[in-house]
Formats: structure tokens, sequence, C-alpha cells
């Protein structure tokens, strides 16, 4: 008898057997498509955004497949009029794109500890080592969760959503989604408690690949005790290293070194990091994050890639709408700008209803106005009605002014959803 395997266990086999990046486990959250040849040990996770497939991470699969799949994934793409990308690559997968002509952009580095011989100890983890101290003082306590309560998952999920309220920046979709407790069978998390009552958690994905566990997410309560995050990174750390890992990620540091491109000048792009680090700062604290990933002294720093197909400007466009589960200009806006995103519609809306009332009080008050019209009218409609009666005028006018909000409404409809 044959047993034919199901397809959302092959992809977990080929993540426990082949993920190398961090987001290897991200790939077996819900909501994917999926590009799996039968005839490679191996798949790519994507989501379709304005054309473009935009994949998580790299393909899951053997370091010598790697070329294959892109490959088959191009043809696959291609085959439905997509352009495809891979967002948060890392530098294996940089260099096999690189090296198959396609376009690899520099997007951040990555931290690595390696924990055969990394510890907080020694002159340049000197912040982090005080503020873990200072978290043990204020009598926090960080247990790994491994038996799972429904009360504690309140407590957690609770502490995620005052984490995100607490954010300058609206919650964001894709690589960045929030789900703390998606795919914990495969899991390492650890749970941060003051007084009874959990204040932030931790949770890691392995990547047994590469013997990898990667801090997927941070999260913490706004009045957590300074020092949490730090504690749970240390414990995490501490956990890895006794369970045999052999190396620890704190995730991309995103723009960090991305001026400085590998593989290609990217002039254009290299301008908008910069300048994106310089005033939207406000929004991300992509300066603010990166600082914090460094006072941990990693042991190595990894490039992090965005590798495309074709034109950058398409790409670049459908990987923030990826990105905006709330349109693009929520991605760019605070929190407490966030109104701004109904102003274009709006504004559109009240100018067509301006133009409509003025056209008609123009109409009322000028009926030579209407001279164009009823010579259109009368080319146009020679039917006549019972009794001999030419077409009603008033009529005619009622089915032009409906044609011409309906037509506004459609387009101000299509806007909103092409945004």
């Amino acid at each position: 008898m044959t047993i034919t395997e199901h397809a959302s266990s092959r992809r977990l086999r080929l993540v426990e057997a082949h993920g190398y990046n961090g987001l290897a486990l991200l790939t077996l959250y819900d909501g994917w498509r999926y590009f799996e040849p039968s005839d490679i040990e191996g798949f790519i996770a994507f989501e379709v955004h304005r054309g473009v497939a935009v994949a998580c991470g790299d393909p899951v699969c053997a370091e010598a497949d790697v070329q294959a799949l892109v490959e088959r994934f191009a043809e696959y793409c291609g085959g439905r009029g997509w352009r495809f990308t891979f967002v948060g690559a890392s530098a294996r997968v940089g260099r096999a794109a690189a090296a198959m002509g396609l376009k690899a952009v520099k997007i951040g580095e990555e931290p690595f500890f390696d924990l055969t011989r990394h510890s907080l100890s020694g002159r340049a983890a000197k912040k982090a080592r005080s503020a873990v101290n200072l978290a043990r003082r204020t009598g926090i306590t960080v247990e790994e969760y491994t038996e799972p309560s429904p009360t504690i998952d309140s407590e957690i999920e609770a502490a995620a959503a005052d984490w995100l309220a607490s954010r300058n920046a609206p919650p964001m979709g894709f690589l960045l989604r929030s789900r703390p407790l998606a795919q914990r069978e495969h899991k390492r998390i650890f749970t941060a408690t003051r007084e009874g009552r959990v204040i932030g958690a931790i949770t890691c994905s392995p990547a047994p690949a590469r013997g990898l566990l990667y801090v997927e997410e941070v999260i913490r309560r706004h009045d957590a005790p300074y020092g949490t995050s730090e504690l749970l990174i240390e414990t995490a750390r501490g956990v890895a290293q006794a369970d045999g890992f052999a190396l620890l990620s704190l995730g991309t540091s995103p723009l960090q070194g991305a001026t400085s491109q590998p593989y290609g000048r990217f002039r254009p792009v290299t301008l908008l990091f910069r300048a994106l680090c310089l005033r939207v700062n406000f929004v991300y604290s992509f300066r603010s994050l990166n600082h914090y990933k460094k006072k941990f002294a990693p042991t190595f720093w990894e490039d992090n890639f965005f590798i495309y197909q074709g034109s950058l400007l398409l790409a670049g466009f459908a990987v923030m709408t990826a990105f905006s589960p709330d349109g693009i200009p929520s991605l760019i806006l605070p929190k407490r700008l966030q109104w701004l995103r109904v102003v274009p519609a709006a504004v559109l809306s009240v100018a067509a209803l301006a133009g409509i009332a003025l056209t008609g009080f123009a109409f009322w008050e000028f009926p030579m106005l209407q001279a164009p019209v009823g010579v259109l009218l009368d080319g146009m409609l020679m039917t006549r009605h019972r009794g001999d009666r030419v077409f009603d005028a008033a009529a005619a006018h009622r089915i032009i002014s409906a044609i011409v909000l309906l037509g506004i409404g459609a387009g101000v409809w299509s806007r909103r959803a092409r945004a």
C-alpha cells in the first residue's frame, strides 16, 4: 500500500531538513501560496502583490538545488505573467542570485552569536549586561514556556497587543506579521513574569540546517521594567547554548550597512536608504533598533538581501504593498497621522461633487449651455414614445448625471483598491 505524503507534512519535513534561513519556519504559517515542483526536494513560499510574486526568505531546499529551484520558479512566474522577488534572503542565496544574473540588493545585516564562545562578558556587551542585571534585581523571572496554558496564552496575546499599540508604526504584514503562538509546537517560547503577571515574551524559530535559533519576536508590555527584553534574549541564548545550537540570530537590522552594495552600485537605492535612515527614522527607529542589537556584541554580521527580476520600481512597489496590509500610505505615516490616508479619496470625492453641483448650477442659470447637449441627444435619441412624444430631456439629463456619478464612483473605488 502506497502512502501519499500530505503537502503540509512534506513542507515541515523540508524545513526540518533544509531550513537554513531564520525565516524558514515562517513559511509554514497560514496564508502563503507555494511553488513546490515534484522533481525537486524543496519549495518556495510567496504572496502575489501587483503582479509580482513576493517570496519569503530563501528557497527551502538543499544548497545544491537552490539555483535549479529559483530557475524553475522564474519559469513558473513567467508563465503567469508575474515578476518575482525574494525578501529577506540570506547571504548564501544572495551570492547564488548574483551569479545567476539576478539583481541582489543588500537591505541590511543580520547579527549572529557563535554560541560555542559568546557571552555577555567584556566591555562590548557592558550595556546589555547591565540591563540584564537590573531586570533580575527588579524581580523579573524568565522561563521557557513548554506546557500550553490558556491563561498564559491569553497573557502573551495581551502583551503582544499592548506592544503593537505602543509602537509608533502601525502593524505590518508579510515577514513582520505578529503571530507569537503560530506553529508553537516547533518554536521555543520564553516568558518574562513579574509579580505573577506575564510582562513580556520571546519566540524563537529553529533553522536546523544551520544549527540556528532565530529570534522571531520580542514583545513586552509598555510598563515592563527596563531590561525585560534583554533578560529574555540572554535567557534564550543560554538555553540555546545548553541545547547544542551553534548560532543565535536577532533578525535582520534594516538598512544596517546597506549604503555599501556588494553586487552592484544601485546608486538610487543607496540614496533612498540613506534618506530613509534620516527621514523615516521617526516612524520605524531604524537607528535605535540597530543600536539595540549592537549592544549584545554579536560575534559576526551577515548581509541580508532583496533579490528581484526586471524593474526595481515595480518590485519595490509590490514589496511595500506586501508589508502594508492597510495600504502603502499606512506604511510611511506614524499612527497619529494615519487619518491622512483618507484625505486623497475625500478630496477627490468632494471635488467630484463640487464639479457636479457647479455644472448643474451653470446649466440652470445659463440655458444656452444646454444647447450642445440637446443637439447631441437629438442626434443619438431619435426614438419616439407613445403619443408621438419626443424623448424627455429631463430624463436624459438624469441619465447623464447617473453615468457621471457612476464613473466617478468607480474611479474612486479602483483608486482605493489599488492602494
